[in-house]
């Protein structure tokens, strides 16, 4: 709860990560894309789901002892989603919605944002699809299991979506001419053959 608490105090309006995203705009839009294409590529597609599916080892599920995995990643989408969108639906079903990274992409570039919102739409899609499965079929360490054809299959589409995504996160990084930002890789996707040595 210590952490929680202390995340909600970062990113009220005194809080340090919430002044150090506007002191500077340029670095705000950087943060957020680092962000959103490390979390996708590297450490989602590649260092929580790939590797799982590389190993077929049920210890490699993110919540290895709730089975709450499939939530956790589908809850990732989510957020990556809602920081490009700039909406987030509350508990109680209200939702916060305001200015967003989507806006600023379509004054740029409308078909790059019609395409963002596409494949981050596709990875979510992908998403409940997995989620489903691990409500009424198996959990999700069965799905990433050796054998099981159909469960690897709707990981492995997820995991497509969220490099897929990436490609087009980088594609803004472009249009919005923020130089070179360096997106977490992860061996998994980049060099699966070092995963088994």
């Amino acid at each position: 709860m210590s952490d929680l608490d202390y995340m909600v105090k970062q990113w009220t309006p005194k809080g340090e990560a919430y002044k150090a995203v506007l002191a500077d705009p340029k670095k705000g839009v950087v943060a957020m894309l680092t962000g959103m294409g490390s979390l996708s590529y590297g450490e989602l597609a590649g260092e929580r789901m790939k590797l799982g599916v590389l190993l077929h080892d049920p210890e490699e599920e993110h919540d290895c002892f709730s089975d709450n995995t499939y939530n956790s990643h589908l809850n990732d989408a989510i957020g990556i989603a809602g920081v490009y969108e700039n909406a987030y639906t509350r508990v109680d079903g209200s939702k916060l919605s305001g200015p967003s990274l989507s806006d600023l992409v379509k004054e740029k570039d409308a078909s790059l944002d019609a395409e963002v919102k596409a494949k981050l739409g596709h990875t979510l899609d992908a998403m409940h699809a997995m989620a489903k499965r691990g409500e009424t079929v198996e959990a999700y360490d069965q799905m990433i299991g050796e054998g099981n054809k159909d469960g690897n299959a709707v990981v492995q589409a997820a995991i497509d979506g969220l490099v897929d995504q990436t490609k087009s996160i980088q594609r803004v990084i472009s249009a919005l001419d923020l130089g070179q930002i360096e997106l977490e890789g992860s061996d998994s996707l980049d060099n699966p053959n070092a995963v088994f040595q």
